[in-house]
């Protein structure tokens, strides 16, 4: 029987890295097949002007110095299209040949690093920048692939779940996160408060942070002056990052820490704290992720992460339980808003409207959001059946939609659904008991 593991991929505008898990075992890295480089690729695609096989990542550039047509940084592109070897293509068919073939080459890995077969069950994706409309068009990436489930999530959850995993003296009060993989610097705070329980963890992410390394510059003296000068601002950006904070760790993230270019910033970063650097800490934190989604442990049990892409709402129904109230959890706050989603069948009284009850845990107040049916048809009690659904599709917006299921063969069912979408944050708060 072959073994089963997940893949946890990072995606950028750049490229796609990743790394596995089996169940029971640790993230790791994956290498290319029959080498040590590390299993990352160019989001490249290429084919030559009369057709033939597809050329990925760096086989791709050969392809375009030969006159072959390329498409490159597929998933900055989502949404449009191109014209390849005389076809249209649009970003996402690209991208889904793509990841067709980062699974496949994935597979190869792990069968060489565990030296058995085995069977990919399970995949997240970590990606950066994660705009809303590339939600689904990623998932529909996987729609011919042979892997069972297919989770998406930003970098801080990523982050969030690589560090849970590390040694507890590794997790201290605040841990940095310098991300230099392009030109500008993103930088992850993430801070962890031990008086709460369960422990809440929370991530801030700075984009803005002035420190900008270019790939290239016209002179070696120019190089070395702009690598000198930026040196500096990353000393100063360090200090005002750690200044008033308790630091236990930092990690320095991206090709662009490469090579010994910042010893002034060297001395602000290793003052009294770990630090470490390398370049798989997403790709390792979806992996964990993914086992998580499969085999659930108890790392995460003592925890609340409250992340930007985390559901900040618990949303819920009152319901009859016997002859008495009881609540009904539909979404519950802590997980990624992208996979927050909850299909139950209900039974009504009345056919007039039903109530949901929203609970901010930013606090603020709980209320309540009434969806109308105003079903003409008269039945007995508890005879209007539906089926409910409930979907984030933002971050604060909510949909949910009603499907009439009829009632055995008295009252048939209906084609119509009733659908409702509501901005949470702007939703007027109704105080409830």
């Amino acid at each position: 029987m072959a073994k089963k593991v997940v893949l946890g991929c990072e995606l950028n505008e750049i490229f796609l890295q990743v790394s596995f898990a089996a169940e029971g075992g640790r993230a790791s890295s994956l290498h290319m097949p029959s080498s040590n480089k590390l299993l990352q690729m160019p989001l490249s695609i290429a084919r030559e002007k009369g057709g033939g096989s597809w050329a990925y990542g760096e086989d791709a550039y050969k392809v375009r110095n030969r006159g072959g047509d390329i498409a490159e940084d597929l998933y900055s592109h989502l949404g449009q299209t191109i014209r390849i070897a005389g076809d249209m293509y649009t970003y996402e068919e690209l991208l889904g040949l793509f990841f067709g073939h980062m699974c496949r080459m994935a597979r190869h890995a792990c069968e060489e690093a565990l030296n058995e077969d085995v069977d990919i069950v399970a995949v997240v994706i970590s990606a950066e920048p994660f705009p809303e409309k590339a939600q689904q068009l990623i998932k529909n990436c996987f729609r011919d692939s042979s892997i069972g489930q297919v989770f998406l999530q930003g970098h801080e959850e990523s982050l969030f779940s690589y560090l849970i995993h590390q040694p507890e003296r590794l997790l201290g009060y605040v841990t940095g996160v310098l991300d230099l993989t392009g030109e500008n610097m993103t930088a992850y705070c993430m801070e962890v408060n031990p008086r709460t329980s369960p422990v809440v963890v929370t991530i801030e992410r700075d984009e803005e942070t002035g420190i900008v390394k270019k790939k290239h510059y016209p002179t070696i003296m120019e190089h070395d002056q702009a690598l000198s000068e930026m040196d500096g601002m990353l000393a100063d950006y360090v200090a005002r990052f750690t200044e008033g904070k308790i630091v236990t760790s930092m990690y320095l993230v991206g090709d662009g820490f490469a090579k010994d270019w910042y010893p002034q910033s060297r001395k602000v970063l290793c003052k009294n704290r770990k630090v470490f650097a390398g370049n798989n800490l997403f790709s390792k934190g979806a992996a964990f992720s993914a086992a998580e989604h499969i085999w659930p442990g108890n790392e995460k049990e003592d925890f609340l992460f409250l992340g930007r892409d985390m559901l900040r709402y618990n949303i819920g129904m009152q319901v009859a339980e016997g002859t008495s109230e009881g609540y009904l959890p539909l979404l519950d706050a802590g997980v990624s808003w992208y996979e927050a989603k909850c299909e139950t069948e209900i039974l009504l009284e009345t056919a007039d409207e039903i109530r949901l009850f929203i609970q901010p845990i930013s606090g603020g107040g709980n209320f309540e959001l009434a969806i109308p049916i105003g079903e003409e048809e008269q039945r007995p009690g508890r005879a209007y059946r539906y089926l409910l659904r409930v979907e984030m599709v933002g971050r604060d917006t909510l949909q949910c939609t009603l499907q009439d299921e009829g009632f055995g063969q008295i009252y048939p069912p209906k084609t119509d659904e009733i659908k409702g979408t509501f901005q949470l944050d702007q939703a007027v708060s109704r105080e409830t008991n």
